[in-house]
């Protein structure tokens, strides 16, 4: 799989990014509003990435890596998966180093996710959720065109925020912008 973007690449994740996928999930700062779990290893990483490529495989979708297309350095991963690893509701996650934080990346790789899976990618329905004090993340979800739908369970968690986006109704914010 491959996405371009104005700035940056979204593409299957490979084993050349172990150690900056790594890096990025065991910072504590990105791991602050992740459901609670052990701490990734590299062995959590082989196996993401297989069940990845197998999802990549059998549905044509999965959480890529976001790549600046600038310098081809790892910033982070943006993708569609089954909520809660089992669907049948398919959830668009996201999550950047630190360094990549507050320049846009995040929505500029949310809304070219969103726009394959609800386009090429043949979904009818994505959804979103957010643990209710990442502001930003919700910043994020709100200017891809996603709607809030209220609080819900999810994940073992109360009170998480629930946002979607249909095939039908859902209208890229940069459609009209040439990239």
């Amino acid at each position: 799989m491959r996405l371009e973007t104005q700035r940056l690449v979204i593409r299957t994740l490979e084993p050349k990014d172990a150690d900056a996928w790594l890096a990025m999930v065991t910072d504590p700062e990105v791991r602050r509003y992740l459901p609670a779990g052990p701490i990734p290893t590299i062995d959590a990483f082989q196996t993401s990435l297989t069940r990845r490529h197998e999802l990549e495989r059998e549905r044509g979708f999965a959480v890529w890596a976001v790549d600046l297309k600038e310098t081809g350095e790892f910033v982070g991963q943006c993708g569609l998966y089954p909520a809660e690893g089992k669907g049948p509701e398919i959830e668009i996650a996201y999550h950047y180093s630190r360094s990549a934080w507050k320049k846009g990346y995040a929505t500029e790789a949310a809304i070219s996710v969103l726009g394959y899976g609800l386009g090429a990618g043949g979904l009818d329905r994505v959804v979103g959720f957010v643990m209710p004090a990442n502001v930003g993340s919700s910043r994020v979800l709100e200017k891809t065109g996603m709607r809030f739908e209220g609080l819900v369970h999810v994940y073992d968690l109360d009170g998480i925020k629930k946002y979607s986006a249909d095939r039908a109704t859902w209208k890229s914010p940069i459609a009209d912008k040439v990239m």
